[in-house]
C-alpha cells in the first residue's frame, strides 16, 4: 500500500471529470502571439491547431509546445512524443513556413495522414484511407459469413 501522489484513478466515475479539471490549465499557458485556431483536450490528448504564417508564428508554436512539455513535468503527468505528429494542412504549394516542431527533446515526424479518434484523415482532410479501411473490413467480414453459410447449408 503506498499513497497516491498524483493523477486520477483510471475507470472510476469520477476519473473523467477529475481529469479534465486536473488538466484545464493546460489551454492557459498558450501564448497569445500564437494564431491558436483550437485546442481539444479529449481524455490524455491534446491537440493543437494553428494557422502559420512566418517563421516567427511557427516558433512561437514550438515555445508553446516547451510550454506544454514543462507543464506536464511539473504536474508529473508524462508525455508520449512518440505518439505525437506534425500535420500540415494546406495545399503544397502554400505551404511555405517549414520548420521542425519538437516535444521534450524528441523531433515531431511530419506525416501526411493521421489517425484521430478512430478517424483517418490526411493532410488535404479527406477521408479516403479512413473509407479504404472500412471498405476492406467489411470485405473480408462479408467474405467469412459467405464461406461459412457456403460450408452449413442448413442456414
Amino acid at each position: 500500500m503506498c499513497d497516491v501522489l498524483s493523477g486520477v484513478l483510471q475507470g472510476s466515475v469520477l476519473g473523467p471529470a477529475l481529469f479534465i479539471i486536473y488538466a484545464d490549465d493546460i489551454c492557459d499557458i498558450i501564448r497569445t502571439e500564437v494564431t491558436v485556431k483550437f485546442v481539444k483536450l479529449f481524455a490524455d490528448d491534446t491537440k493543437i491547431y494553428s494557422a502559420l504564417s512566418d517563421r516567427m508564428s511557427a516558433e512561437c508554436l514550438q515555445a508553446c509546445l516547451d510550454a506544454i512539455s514543462s507543464w506536464s513535468d511539473h504536474w508529473q503527468l508524462a508525455l508520449s512524443p512518440s505518439k505525437c505528429t506534425d500535420l500540415h494542412v494546406a495545399a503544397a504549394d502554400k505551404c511555405r513556413v517549414r520548420f521542425s516542431y519538437s516535444v521534450a527533446g524528441q523531433t515531431l515526424p511530419v506525416v501526411k495522414s493521421v489517425t484521430d479518434l478512430g478517424i483517418t484523415y490526411n493532410n488535404k482532410l479527406k477521408f479516403g484511407l479512413h473509407i479504404d479501411k472500412i471498405y476492406t473490413k467489411a470485405s473480408l467480414r462479408a467474405k467469412l459469413i459467405l464461406e461459412y453459410f457456403q460450408k452449413n447449408p442448413q442456414f
